[in-house]
């Protein structure tokens, strides 16, 4: 393989004798601190208490105040996700605005798939890309994370390389001082039971060094018929405070999935539309084989994230993390009916698998300095970043399955051997460097950034029937930049306007033999908060356009294997509004709506195949909107009962490439009790129980269509119990 750039290692060596540097100034920060008492802190290690956050690390790589944030963002609080009884990253992400969440339903639980804005967003785990191919990419368990940001909106400057949609960034749970003991035994439909652990407390006297173990196992069988799930994790983190202005913590998971559910789909016909006969596919239908199905994943990761204060002007931050996955999938699905039958009952399948392993590292460096000129304060951020992902991927042809009867199914079919085609190394690298000034003057908040990318993949595609190698590599280089005003007046309304861009490698040449210019995507936004003086309160308003540029398109009337150009172009123009409140003592609201009109505006027609210009892309509704409110009684006999109720609307959404048909709307509403048993008796302090119940009226729903051939019903009722006992 070839070796990396020499400026990546010059980049390496750096960012190498930079944290040698900043770990010997920290230690000697430790022996002889001049400065203040201040504890090094920032929003990512604390916790916000109920359903608002007040400020984020995620736009912006500082502690900013969400209201002086120049651009949309949501915070999903470990309280919300909690009392929602959110366990995946989809569940999570089901009250925020401009998301379209489960994208593939109930069936893909496996993959975190939803969208955001109408384009694809980078998923981050403590500010650093999750890398991974599909079927080893590692998940996250909400019981793991402490808070969830959704920035929307092109955000390479920050994050390097992404789709316009923008990022969702999970952070983990951190150590705390305070002593927390938390143990967590759910039930409910499907066979699930589950056991939750969190501890975390201080380790010593003088509380310089702190911890947290977090764990969780559980087990269900999948809404879809002769699936299973389960899954296994342990999360330790260790934190070292020897001084107000050092903070070095280590972080840790250990993870197993050996069955997450299916990864199949249903046809439209019986699904969406009535065959001939009326009846239609129950939504737990499974389309695959239960003696063949195998999803087996795992995953470790071990990394670091280090912070030293020189002085109230200067800080240095660096963060590196190490992960391992590993995935074996086997799966049997259909392709729609069989031709020429007319009776819509025998589906037509294949067969196909993987082995994957991959090996990613992530590492990234910044300083940030406060200084003033003149009547202008800045923040000035500088660092770099470096991501290196190496995979092996064992892939088998996409052969003919046996047919299945819908109306009588077998899933203990001899389905045979899977025929292995290729074995594909793949090495990836990236590397960015990014400056970004906060500027406040009165009551102006002015952001600028900029960041230049290189990126650079090498393959090598051996075939298993031949021996042949065939190999590739691919190169890019990108500028991204953003700026953004906004004005805090002092009645608590905050305007504001910005502009961000994003970038996307791509693989193959065009017809001269030239290397793909990256994907581009730019978005203008205007929008408003509003955070009233005193209250617990946040309003939002957004009006946005993004264009995701560079599209590849068929050259027409061109003959050949390079055919393609980049003229091809996406277009959403939207609006969202958001609103986060908690009126008074125990109540308290989320509610969002999202209108986002997603088309097609450039690419090319030929003799085969007609222009998608003016199509919408699939599984994106145009109106979303969702309202969750939750009371907890203040007095009475009833004392500490909390009552909450959510409605989620999904509007209508378009099947197939040329909007072939429409996926319909649903209306899904939730619910959820929980009680403190400690009101009720001294003898029970610490525990509380809890009820979720998602879809509470059991309402069929479609959540998408790429084709006739493959849909996915959305998630079905379900309920679960938890019994809950802190000391």
């Amino acid at each position: 393989m070839p070796s990396p750039s020499l400026s990546s290692k010059r980049a390496c060596a750096a960012i190498a004798v930079a944290s040698v540097f900043t770990t010997a100034q920290a230690q000697n920060a430790g022996e002889s601190a001049t400065l203040a008492p201040i504890t090094v802190k920032s929003s990512a290690q604390e916790e916000p208490v109920g359903y608002l956050a007040q400020d984020s690390v995620t736009a912006t790589r500082t502690d900013t105040p969400l209201i002086e944030i120049p651009q949309s963002i949501s915070v999903i609080t470990q309280d919300q996700m909690r009392e929602q009884g959110a366990q995946t990253l989809n569940q999570v992400l089901r009250y925020t605005s401009g998301v379209a969440p489960e994208t593939r339903g109930a069936v893909a639980s496996r993959l975190d798939q939803f969208n955001v804005r109408g384009f694809s967003a980078t998923t981050l785990l403590d500010g650093m890309r999750i890398f991974g191919s599909r079927d080893a990419l590692p998940q996250v368990d909400a019981y793991r994370l402490q808070r969830v940001d959704v920035l929307k909106g092109p955000s390479s400057v920050m994050f390097g390389q992404g789709g316009p949609g923008g990022v969702v960034n999970q952070v983990s749970k951190r150590p705390t001082r305070e002593r927390l003991n938390e143990v967590e035994l759910q039930l409910g439909d499907h066979r699930y039971r589950r056991t939750n652990m969190d501890f975390s407390g201080a380790v010593d006297q003088d509380e310089q060094w702190l911890y947290r173990l977090t764990g969780s196992v559980y087990k269900s069988d999948g809404q879809i018929d002769e699936t299973r799930e389960e899954r296994y994790f342990i999360a330790p983190a260790l934190t070292w405070q020897p001084s107000a202005d050092t903070r070095l913590t280590l972080l840790a998971n250990f993870q197993r999935d050996p069955h997450m559910g299916s990864y199949g789909s249903v046809p439209a016909v019986r699904s969406v539309f009535d065959a001939p006969d009326g009846i239609r596919l129950d939504p737990a239908f499974y389309d695959g084989d239960a003696g063949f199905e195998t999803s087996d994943r795992r995953h470790h990761s071990i990394g670091y994230e280090f912070e030293h204060r020189f002085n109230p002007a200067v800080t240095v931050r660096s963060q590196a993390r190490y992960l391992h996955a590993e995935g074996i999938y086997r799966s049997v699905y259909s392709n729609g009916y069989l031709p020429g039958a007319g009776d819509y009952r025998y589906l037509k399948r294949s067969k196909g698998g993987t082995d994957v392993d991959m090996d990613s590292y992530t590492l990234d460096n910044h300083i940030q300095g406060r200084f003033s000129t003149g009547a202008l304060d800045h923040t000035l951020v500088a660092g770099v970043d470096f991501a290196h992902l190496q995979s092996d991927t064992l892939a088998s042809s996409f052969d003919p399955a046996p047919p299945l009867d819908i109306f009588n199914p077998d899933y203990r079919q001899p389905i045979g051997p899977l025929n292995w085609i290729s074995d594909t190394r793949q090495r990836q690298y990236h590397t960015g460097i990014y400056l970004q000034d906060q500027i406040q003057i009165d009551k102006w908040s002015l952001l600028l950034g900029g960041r230049y990318d290189w990126s650079r993949t090498v393959s090598e595609a051996r075939s298993l029937a031949t021996g042949a190698i065939t190999p590739s590599a691919t190169r890019a280089k990108a500028f991204t930049g953003r700026v953004g005003v906004i004005y805090n007046f002092d009645n608590g309304i905050a305007p504001y306007f910005s502009y961000a861009e994003s970038f996307e490698p791509q693989s193959g040449t065009d017809a001269q033999d030239r290397p793909f210019d990256p994907l581009r995507g730019e978005q203008f936004e205007v929008g408003v908060k509003y955070q009233p003086p005193g209250a617990r309160a946040l309003y939002s308003a957004a009006l946005f356009d993004i264009r995701r540029k560079n599209l590849l398109t068929t050259i027409p009337g061109c003959v050949g294997s390079r055919c393609q150009e980049q003229t091809g172009e996406v277009r959403t123009q939207g609006l969202e509004l958001e609103a986060r409140s908690e009126f008074a003592k125990g109540l308290s609201l989320i509610a969002n709506y999202s209108y986002i009109a997603n088309e097609y505006t450039k690419d090319n027609a030929t003799p085969s195949r007609a222009s998608l210009e003016g199509m919408t892309p699939y599984g994106i509704p145009k109106h979303q909107a969702s309202v969750w409110a939750r009371y907890q009684l203040q007095s009475g006999p009833l004392s500490g009962l909390g009552m909450a109720a959510g409605l989620r609307y999904r509007g209508t959404s378009y099947g197939g490439s040329y909007n072939d048909f429409k996926v319909p709307a649903s209306t899904l509403v939730d619910m959820a009790l929980d009680y403190d048993l400690g009101r009720a008796s001294p003898a029970l302090k610490g525990m509380d129980v809890a009820l979720n119940v998602s879809n509470l009226f059991d309402k069929r729903n479609i959540s998408s269509c790429t084709s006739e051939e493959w849909c996915w019903y959305g998630y079905q009722r379900t309920v679960k119990a938890t019994l809950r006992y802190r000391w």
